[in-house]
């Protein structure tokens, strides 16, 4: 999927220079602790409204790489992928090729 036009500018201006930083509540005091802001180079910022749509629009493709020898099931913004085998042999090589269909995909797609 490419977007261009209003809707790539809308979604570089969501994504570009975005920055984060995580907030650690501290049990049983009134405490947090703070990182430094940092600059995001992958991703949508946690918690937005946009990450589950933008996380299926990445992932959407993924299945088409990996559902002959397995099944997917995309919701929001989780992945679960279903193997099976005859027996723990072939389950060991069917996830094994899996895997290896995944790390390739997200490779090729940052």
């Amino acid at each position: 999927m490419e977007f261009r036009g209003v809707s790539e500018d809308w979604f570089r201006s969501y994504l570009v220079n975005c920055r984060q930083r995580v907030q650690v509540k501290l049990p049983n005091t009134a405490e947090n602790l703070l990182s430094d802001w940092g600059t995001m180079t992958n991703g949508v910022p946690q918690g937005s409204i946009l990450w589950p749509l933008m996380f299926v629009i990445y992932t959407n493709y993924l299945p088409l790489r990996i559902n002959s020898v397995s099944e997917t099931i995309l919701f929001a913004d989780n992945t679960s992928v279903i193997i099976a085998g005859r027996n723990l042999g072939d389950f060991c090589s069917v996830s094994n090729l899996v895997l290896s269909h995944m790390i390739k995909w997200f490779a090729a797609n940052n």
